[in-house]
């Protein structure tokens, strides 16, 4: 039998069944589809961090609390606050920085004509020089409102929008929890940042936001500018915070560290490692799917071997060789399969387009990502599921006594 019979009897073998067919490879489609979703909005959340990890500066340093040990992440909640404002003038006065800034990072309410709930970050005048931002109005903190405790405040420019409207706020007071303020400046609008937006932060002198608003002695962590190169700034700036702590750390294990200092680079290669797991994650939920969608076309295949039993009979009877009957209906599997690929990327796709609309109306920045390499993986996974399951049914066919197949009712 020639390849382009086998392709239109296998053809017309389906389409005498196409709503059980289309069943069948409903879990392919499924499979398929949700892979490429969750690789796609994978893809485009790995390039939306990295997009601000760039922004970052490779020549910053950040210092947070914690065991050197892990490099990278937020600030825990749960880990000792080890950092204070003694570590950012040791670091500036002893290391290679040209600026060291520190942030203290909190939430409160916040009202002035109007009330709402928002971030507030204290930290001092280097901030801008850190994260270059431009002012719409008034002025940013100083050094003297650092070492005074002032009371003043500079906005983001949607939180001034919530509070004062179209008003400009400088000049005017607003209450951050039960501390009143003076508001100093204005910041044009910044989008967000590692999913904060920035435009909603209002920024405080640390010293302040440290003693009248939380009454604490430490910071979130500190960023450091270097002027060597990063690597020997990383060990600069463990030396000096080994020594202000007071640390017994004669080898520079890092996890006897109660700091941790990373960078630009250490950022990417914790995205990369994430992203990996997170493939792999990906490829084991495919795995589940695309097993019960070949188990449901084995069990189509086995029925129509069943049903078509006298056609087997006939075929071998008029000549049809085993080889025959075997391809026919391996071609029949992958075929279903290859439809069920070509129906879950299809779907896929456009799932990923909706949610990235959706994510994209939420999250500046964000982009639709549809990685090639999981288009090719799934016509490629599908030809195999296709053969891998339809080669038992296929078979099975191939062996029918004729004599047997012809007298079968």
């Amino acid at each position: 039998m020639r390849i382009n019979d086998l392709f239109i009897t296998s053809s017309e073998s389906l389409r005498r069944n196409t709503s059980r067919s289309l069943l069948t490879i409903l879990g392919i489609i499924i499979g398929i589809a949700a892979v490429i979703v969750m690789l796609s909005i994978g893809q485009g959340a790995q390039g939306y961090v990295l997009n601000q990890v760039a922004s970052l500066g490779s020549d910053v340093l950040y210092i947070q609390p914690g065991s050197g040990s892990s490099e990278g992440g937020p600030p825990s909640p749960f880990t000792q606050q080890t950092i204070n404002l003694a570590d950012a003038a040791a670091l500036k006065k002893r290391g290679p920085f040209s600026v060291v800034s520190a942030l203290l990072i909190t939430s409160s309410a916040v009202s002035a004509q109007e009330s709402t709930f928002t971030d507030i970050a204290g930290t001092d005048e280097y901030q801008l020089v850190i994260s270059p931002a431009e002012l719409s109005a008034g002025r940013f903190l100083d050094a003297e409102d650092v070492s005074s405790h002032a009371r003043v405040a500079v906005l983001g420019s949607d939180i001034a929008r919530d509070l004062f409207g179209d008003q400009n706020p400088v000049g005017e007071r607003i209450t951050i929890k039960n501390l009143p303020v003076r508001v100093i400046g204005v910041l044009t609008p910044q989008g967000s940042k590692f999913f904060s937006n920035l435009d909603k932060r209002i920024y405080l002198p640390v010293t302040t936001t440290q003693r009248e608003l939380m009454n604490v002695d430490y910071v979130s962590y500190l960023s450091a500018k270097t002027t060597v190169d990063i690597e020997v700034a990383k060990d600069e700036a463990r030396a000096i915070l080994r020594d202000t702590h007071a640390l017994d750390n004669p080898n520079e294990d890092l996890a006897k560290d109660d700091f941790k200092v990373s960078s630009q680079a250490d950022a990417v290669n914790t995205i990369a490692g994430v992203g990996f797991a997170l493939t792999l994650l990906l490829a084991s939920i495919a795995a589940i799917s695309l097993l019960v969608g070949g188990i449901g076309i084995m069990n189509m295949m086995l029925v129509s071997v069943t049903e078509r039993t006298r056609e087997i009979g006939l075929r071998k009877a008029i000549g049809g060789t085993e080889k025959n009957i075997l391809g026919q209906f391996l071609l029949e599997a992958v075929m279903l399969t290859l439809t069920g690929g070509v129906l879950g990327v299809v779907s896929g796709v456009i799932v990923s387009f909706l949610a990235s609309l959706l994510l994209g109306a939420f999250v500046d920045g964000w982009t639709f990502v549809i990685p090639p390499s999981a288009v090719i993986a799934s016509f490629i996974v599908a030809t195999v599921v296709g053969i891998a399951f339809g080669y038992y049914p296929a078979k099975r066919a191939a062996k029918l006594d004729p004599i047997e197949a012809l007298r079968y009712e």
